[in-house]
């Protein structure tokens, strides 16, 4: 369980996670000590994990979407695992209903997120449906639920790539 102060500081660490022990310490009225024991508590619980979240559009992935897929049943776990190999899946979810995953792909251009349906989801044999919500605008929500690392491991091949076009 967390308390009403656990639930404070993890509230300021949303707000800026780089906020110092010390700043945390003077906003919520307690010693810098009780700050230091309490994330680390946090932390250690799983409670709170502390991350850099990329602005994602400001790396140029400007096109969010959610994809959701019908799969035969057998194969799910097969086609997840491969989706979740994927850069441009950021978050993959197992679901109930009219589909079966759901998948939040972010792309650069429409012609990025087509070809990335044409060729990384439509080859895969056991998808037998597939539906795309394009974003128009978030109105609400970041990107702090998102998986970015491989995206973020890809890009600088990627701006390696824009470089050697330039040339």
């Amino acid at each position: 369980m967390i308390d009403k102060l656990d639930r404070k500081l993890i509230e300021e660490l949303q707000k800026d996670g780089r906020k110092s022990y010390t700043e945390l310490a003077s906003k919520l009225g307690i010693t810098e000590g009780t700050v230091r024991k309490r994330v680390r508590n946090l932390v250690d619980r799983g409670m709170m994990k502390i991350v850099a979240v990329p602005n994602v559009s400001e790396l140029g992935y400007t096109l969010m979407s959610i994809i959701g897929m019908q799969v035969k049943m057998v194969d799910l776990r097969k086609v997840a695992d491969a989706l979740a190999k994927k850069a441009n899946v950021c978050h993959l979810a197992f679901v109930a209903g009219r589909y079966d995953l759901m998948a939040l792909v972010v792309a650069r251009s429409h012609k990025e997120l087509s070809n990335f349906i044409e060729k990384e989801i439509s080859t895969i044999p056991s998808v037998l449906r597939t539906e795309t919500f394009v974003n128009l605008d978030v109105i609400k929500g970041a990107w702090s639920g998102a998986d970015t690392t491989q995206l973020v491991s890809d890009l600088d091949s990627f701006l390696l790539g824009e470089e050697q076009k330039k040339r």
